[in-house]
């Protein structure tokens, strides 16, 4: 339902997702949102820009294919996200999700539990009357199934209220998206309990990022922070 009144406000929201595959190997999953208002985007894709330029980093920000040459260009992006008042980030941290029960409690489906937690990630930012839209990391030919099935999910959650429109695109056409990759890897890495924290420029990159959040990554925040905001999610049986 679309919400003409002047009083509303238009978002865009930019998700993307770590280990979010039932049989990956990861014993977690992190799925991540940077909202912005939908004004402030295009200027804060010039200052990413003009980072790049500064730094001279011409490819695509993937957690995976860090260089530790470039470590003053991550963490300058770093500083950009904290200093820009306009963007606030959102994650869902799975932990141990080897031992998730979907028979139990998400009617056999892993997908079905998947779609429950980008629920949990997306609705701190819905507002009723606003407008939204949200855009998806391309990863497979299914993603307009699931942008569907997660628009499902929004709608019937939020009764209809809040108009909301997805869209999937390629990660390298958004600054946005990147940033989040940056963001979530960092969550995933510093969560996961099954790998080798042996990756020098990683372990920089985590420890600059909690040295100015002061806040450590391998736990959750209260739920009314607003700038860099950790849901952790365990099933049953286990512990935060």
């Amino acid at each position: 339902m679309s919400n003409n009144s002047a009083s509303s406000e238009h978002y865009k929201l930019f998700c993307d997702e770590s280990c979010h595959l039932e049989h990956d190997n990861s014993d977690v999953m992190v799925l991540g949102t940077i909202c912005c208002p939908e004004e402030c985007v295009e200027a804060i894709n010039r200052q990413i820009k003009t980072l790049r330029y500064q730094h001279n980093y011409k490819t695509e920000l993937k957690w995976t294919k860090l260089h530790t040459k470039q470590m003053d260009f991550y963490k300058a992006l770093i500083d950009l996200f904290l200093e820009t008042e306009a963007l606030r980030f959102k994650a869902t941290v799975v932990l141990n999700k080897k031992a998730l029960n979907h028979e139990q409690f998400n009617q056999g489906s892993h997908n079905n539990f998947y779609y429950k937690m980008f629920y949990y990630t997306l609705r701190d930012f819905l507002v009723s009357g606003n407008h939204y839209k949200i855009y998806l990391d391309y990863m497979d030919t299914q993603g307009r199934d699931k942008a569907r099935k997660l628009m499902d999910v929004l709608d019937n959650a939020n009764y209809g209220q809040v108009d909301i429109t997805a869209y999937i695109i390629r990660s390298h056409e958004s600054q946005l998206i990147q940033l989040c990759d940056l963001l979530i890897g960092a969550l995933s890495y510093s969560n996961r309990a099954d790998i080798a924290h042996e990756s020098k420029v990683k372990n920089e990159l985590v420890d600059y990022l909690v040295l100015k959040l002061c806040h450590r990554l391998d736990m959750g925040t209260p739920p009314w922070e607003q700038k860099f905001n950790i849901f952790r999610f365990s099933p049953r049986g286990t512990t935060c």
